[in-house]
């Protein structure tokens, strides 16, 4: 009961000063991070993240998006989802 009760306590204390200090959310909450640019895959960043181009090319299924050519940009958001800009204007998350 005593850790439940002190992770229930730290973690509603981190999304308080997150909500309440620009400087802790920049520090609490990541950025979110490019990973296709113009049809590209950026290898480097799937490798920071260990994602596959498999689950990236799965994600983008699930979007309604078939080639990667169709992509202008996509980011891993840093609740964890995938957004996804097409070429011609479209947004999907």
């Amino acid at each position: 009961l005593l850790l439940f009760g002190t992770i229930v306590f730290w973690d509603f204390f981190l999304d308080w000063l997150g909500f309440k200090s620009k400087f802790f959310r920049k520090a609490l909450e990541p950025e979110k991070l490019k990973l296709i640019e113009d049809g590209r895959i950026l290898r480097e960043n799937l490798r920071k993240e260990m994602i596959t181009t498999e689950e990236l090319n799965r994600q983008m299924r699930e979007q309604g998006i078939e080639d990667i050519a169709e992509v202008k940009a996509a980011y891993l958001e840093s609740d964890g989802h995938f957004s996804f800009i097409k070429k011609n204007g479209d947004t999907q998350e």
